[in-house]
This record gives C-alpha cells, sequence and structure tokens, in this order.
C-alpha cells in the first residue's frame, strides 16, 4: 500500500497536485475514519492531508475523539444541559466499579453518591458535586434502582441444571406442561401505601394502623392460562392443608405427563416435601419437580403475588369494609390474566 501510495505523493513527479484543504466544510465519517485507518497503519500525516484534503488539526481531533466515544463522530446529546464532567475512562473504571461481582463482603453497587464523590477525588483527583455526578452517570445509563438481592447460599449448578432441563427436548418450550405452585400471606400492614399525593412543602400524613392484624395465607396454582386453583386460610398452611389442595383442587385439572398440565413446580418449602404427596402425584401419571433452593426468579407464581399485592393496595379501601375477607382476596385473584401469566413463565425460563 505504501508504495503505491508514494506515487501518488506530492514529491513524485507523475503525482496529481494535491486537493484542496477543506474548510468550514462538512466531512463524513467515512473519510474520518479512512484518514485515522491510513494514520494507524504508518502513513504520514502530510501524506493523508495531501490525499484526501483534510488538515492536521483535524485528524489529531478526530483521534481525540475516536479515544474517548470509539467514533470519529461525538455522540449525540441525549440529555439537555452542562457536558459531562467525567472523561471515558473515568466513566469506564464507574461502569467497572458497579458491575464488578461483588461477594456479601463488598460495598461497591450500594455505594452512595457522596462516597462515590470521595472515590473520585482520591482515584482521580475530580472535584465534582453530587447532583453534577449523578447527572453524568444518568447520561452513562447509570440510574438508581430497587435492589434485587440474591441469596448467596443458592448453588449456580443446580440452576443451570434447572435451566438446561427447562429447554430440554422433553417439553415443548411454551410452558403448557408446568403447574406451579406456591402460598403468600397477608396482613394490615400489606395494604400500606409508601406514596402519596400531597402540597409542595407539607407533609403527607395518614391515619392507619399499625399493627399486622389477622393474617390470611393464599395458596394457589399457575399455569400459561391463570390461577386455576386458590385457597385463602386464615393463618398459614401446613402439610395436610396443602396436601387437600393438591389432591383435591389441582391434580382433578391436570392429566398424565407428557400433556398440558402434567408437570407441578414446587419450591422448596418444608410442607411441600411428602412423601404422601410425591406418591399421589405419580399414581395420577404427573411429575413433581423441586425447584433450586433460594430461587424464586424460577417459579413463575412469584410475580403474580406481586401483582395481587399491588392490586390490594389500590383497593385496599374496598375490600377492608367486605365483610368476608377470605372471599374477598379470593376474587381478588381474577386480576391475574392469562396474558400476564404468559409473561411470567418467559420470565422464569419456561417459554422460549
Amino acid at each position: 500500500m505504501t508504495a503505491q501510495f508514494q506515487s501518488r505523493s506530492p514529491h513524485s513527479e507523475n503525482s496529481p497536485p494535491p486537493l484542496p484543504i477543506m474548510v468550514n466544510q462538512q466531512i463524513s465519517k467515512d473519510i474520518k475514519e479512512c484518514a485515522l485507518s491510513l494514520w494507524n497503519k504508518g502513513w504520514e500525516l502530510h501524506e493523508i492531508t495531501a490525499a484526501l484534503g483534510v488538515s492536521r488539526s483535524s485528524i489529531y481531533r478526530w483521534q481525540a475523539i475516536f479515544d474517548e466515544y470509539g467514533s470519529p463522530n461525538r455522540p449525540p446529546s441525549t440529555t439537555p444541559g452542562p457536558s459531562r464532567i467525567l472523561s471515558r475512562a473515568v466513566l469506564t473504571a464507574v461502569h467497572t466499579l458497579y458491575e464488578t461481582e461483588s461477594d456479601i463482603y463488598s460495598r461497591a453497587p450500594r455505594l452512595y453518591l457522596d462516597e462515590l464523590v470521595l472515590w473520585l477525588a482520591i482515584n482521580y483527583d475530580i472535584v465534582i458535586s453530587k447532583a453534577s455526578l449523578q447527572r453524568n452517570l444518568r447520561q452513562e445509563g447509570l440510574t438508581r434502582k430497587l435492589l434485587h438481592k440474591i441469596a448467596i447460599e443458592r448453588d449456580e449448578e443446580l440452576r443451570q441444571q434447572w435451566k438446561n432441563m427447562q429447554r430440554s427436548p422433553d417439553f415443548r418450550g411454551d410452558g403448557s406442561e408446568f403447574v406451579a405452585l406456591d402460598e403468600t400471606s397477608k396482613n394490615e400492614l400489606t395494604w400500606a401505601h409508601r406514596y402519596v399525593m400531597a402540597p409542595s412543602g407539607e407533609r403527607a400524613t395518614l391515619e392507619d394502623v399499625f399493627v399486622r392484624g389477622d393474617r390470611y395465607s393464599l395458596l394457589a396454582a399457575i399455569t400459561t392460562d391463570g390461577y386455576i386453583a386458590a385457597e385463602v386460610v386464615p393463618g398459614s398452611f401446613d402439610s395436610l392443608d396443602f396436601y387437600e389442595f393438591v389432591a383435591e383442587k389441582v391434580l382433578p385439572q391436570m392429566n398424565p405427563y407428557p400433556a398440558e398440565r402434567s408437570v407441578l413446580v414446587l419450591d422448596n418449602c418444608r410442607i411441600h416435601h411428602n412423601e404422601a404427596l410425591v406418591d399421589l402425584v405419580a399414581a395420577a401419571g404427573c411429575l413433581i419437580l423441586y425447584l433450586p433452593a433460594y430461587s424464586p426468579d424460577l417459579n413463575p407464581i412469584e410475580e403474580s403475588f406481586s401483582t395481587l399485592k399491588a392490586f390490594l393496595r389500590r383497593h385496599a379501601y374496598t375490600i377492608r369494609r367486605d365483610l368476608d375477607p377470605i372471599q374477598a382476596l379470593l376474587e381478588a385473584c381474577g386480576c391475574i390474566t392469562a396474558e400476564m401469566c404468559r409473561g411470567w413463565f418467559a420470565h422464569a425460563g419456561y417459554i422460549y
């Protein structure tokens, strides 16, 4: 390539005159990338300026922009306001700080803004306010989110085996074979709102109960079509309650494996481990699978409980006034739709 280029060099007798330097003209991204590519391949700057009709200062500027953004063109601004204070190198370091696999002793993902301000001052000699830091992090895609805690006791190898099983040829991939069961509970604090509207500058107050009150437990079975069975009792369920629920309300709606609704999915709750229950399910020609420990994200019914409790909070005034709280809770289960359930089964890996 160098020999061919030398034939076009301004120092060659037969070479054409260099192109005029472009002044105050829009230079395409292709020209910029070509200039940087030639420079990186060893061409001299005066050769590149002569061949492409660009200036030395432009090439230096494009290289600096490329080093920071990975492109010779600056990315368009996504948010109005002051320009970014932190350089690409510093933002990359911050990203690494937050993305590092952390154990129970690492505080990296849990750093407060003022701690991050101090970290930048010590490690990069950068003085920045919390407001400016938050704006720069938001522009970089780092935002404050609800913390999702993961039990350090869970076994990732067992979880991977479960995920491999979900995608085995033994199953259709539409989630129709699975019936997931679990229980949840509610008390007076379940209704509590955490945020309300109030005039600016005034405290938001509401008289409400501060005791947990009566506890009710809901046991439900979910499929891709929605809840197929649900039961509410005062207090909690025990092993016998769970056995009777499966025997009387769930199994009659299931089919022998490998038909639809033929695989029962349970977590490792103590009341779920019952030899009589295993024999009962096997006698019906169905399978029973126990989830890996500490893996609620693999049980699609868990997300349905979050939706159900949000519904209860929204309609707390009406439900609290109901003379039959058990019936009111059962009727609230109607907020769970088939479309929601298919989404939850997909999130948990049963639909792919």
